[in-house]
C-alpha cells in the first residue's frame, strides 16, 4: 500500500514539473565553454553562443566564472558597470531593467589615453558616467539624495566595450550580461566631488551631456536624465540588486552608471573623442580619449 501511494505521489510531481517552463531548469554552461569564450575574448576573436537560451540567473553563474578567467590579464574586480539603462539599449537587447557587470582593474585608463582597435574584437564607444563610493553607509539609501550622502566623487567617463560577437549574431541581453556586459576599457577624467545637497542632484539630472570628435562636430548631446530619469537611479537599482545578492558596496569602489545615449562604432584610428558634462557646480568637466590601430 505504502508502495502503491508512493508512485502516485512521484507521478504526480513529475506531471506537476513537466508542466513547469523548462527555463526553470536552465543550467550554468559548463567551465569549460566559459573559459573558452574568455579566451576567444583575450585573443580578440568572435565568441559562439550558448546553445539554448540562457535565464538570467544562469547568465550571472556564467559572468561570475568569465569574469574570474579575465582577471589574470584585467586585474582584481575594483567595482560595477550598470548595462541596458537607457530605453534604446533595453530595446535593442530586448531587456526589460538593467543589469550588472564587473569592472577590473586595468579596464579603467587614465584621461587622455591612447586606446588601440588592435586590442579588442568590435570595439564600440559609449559617453557614460562613473562614481565613487564613500563608505557602506550607502547600501542604506532610499532616494537620490540620500545616495549623494555616501558617494565621493564623479568623473567623466568613455567606456570602450567590446562587442565579442560577429555583427549577424542576434544578440539578446542574458547573452551580454553571461560575457560581462561587454566590458573591456574605459576613459576616466578628473573627479568632480560629489555635494548631497537638492541643487547637485537637480544638477545631476539636468547637466548637459556633449560627446564630440576632433573636429568639434557634436554625435550626441543629451540630458543626465537621459540615465533612468536620473544618474543615480542606476546607484539605487543596484544597491537593491546586490542587497538581494547579500552583497555590500564598499568604500573606494567604482560604479559605471551606464550611458546616456547611442553606442558608436570604432572603426577608424586616428580619431579622438571628448565627453564634456555642463551645467555641474565646479563643473564643466571632461574627459578625452585617442584611437590607434
Amino acid at each position: 500500500m505504502k508502495k502503491r501511494a508512493l508512485n502516485i505521489v512521484c507521478s504526480s510531481l513529475c506531471a506537476v514539473f513537466c508542466l513547469l517552463p523548462q527555463q526553470l531548469f536552465a543550467a550554468c554552461p559548463p567551465v569549460a565553454e566559459i573559459n573558452a569564450r574568455a579566451t576567444a575574448f583575450l585573443e580578440k576573436r568572435p565568441l559562439d553562443l550558448y546553445p539554448g537560451k540562457l535565464s538570467l540567473t544562469d547568465a550571472y553563474c556564467a559572468q561570475e566564472k568569465y569574469v574570474a578567467a579575465l582577471t589574470p590579464q584585467f586585474g582584481q574586480p575594483i567595482g560595477y558597470k550598470v548595462g541596458f539603462t537607457s530605453k534604446g539599449l533595453q530595446e535593442r537587447f530586448h531587456v526589460d531593467g538593467p543589469a550588472l557587470g564587473i569592472l577590473l582593474e586595468k579596464m579603467l585608463l587614465p584621461d587622455g589615453s591612447t586606446f588601440s582597435l588592435a586590442s579588442a574584437y568590435r570595439p564600440v564607444i559609449e559617453p557614460d558616467l562613473v562614481v565613487t563610493v564613500k563608505d557602506e553607509g550607502i547600501m542604506t539609501a532610499k532616494n537620490e539624495l540620500e545616495v549623494a550622502a555616501h558617494l565621493d566623487e564623479l568623473r567623466p567617463f568613455l567606456e570602450i566595450p567590446a562587442i565579442p560577437f560577429t555583427k549577424e549574431t542576434k544578440l539578446s541581453g542574458t547573452t551580454l550580461v553571461a560575457c560581462n556586459i561587454a566590458a573591456r576599457a574605459g576613459v576616466v577624467g578628473k573627479g568632480l566631488k560629489i555635494e548631497a545637497t537638492p541643487a547637485f542632484v537637480q544638477a545631476l539630472a539636468d547637466m548637459e551631456t556633449v560627446f564630440t570628435d576632433e573636429t568639434g562636430a557634436v554625435l550626441q548631446k543629451a540630458p543626465g536624465s537621459n540615465l533612468l530619469g536620473h544618474p543615480l537611479q542606476a546607484v539605487l537599482w543596484l544597491i537593491k540588486e546586490l542587497q538581494a545578492r547579500g552583497e555590500t558596496l564598499k568604500a573606494g569602489q567604482v560604479i559605471s552608471l551606464g550611458g546616456f545615449g547611442s553606442l558608436f562604432p570604432l572603426t577608424e584610428a586616428g580619431k579622438n573623442y571628448t565627453l564634456t558634462y555642463k551645467g555641474l557646480p565646479g563643473g564643466p568637466v571632461s574627459t578625452s580619449v585617442r584611437i590607434s590601430e
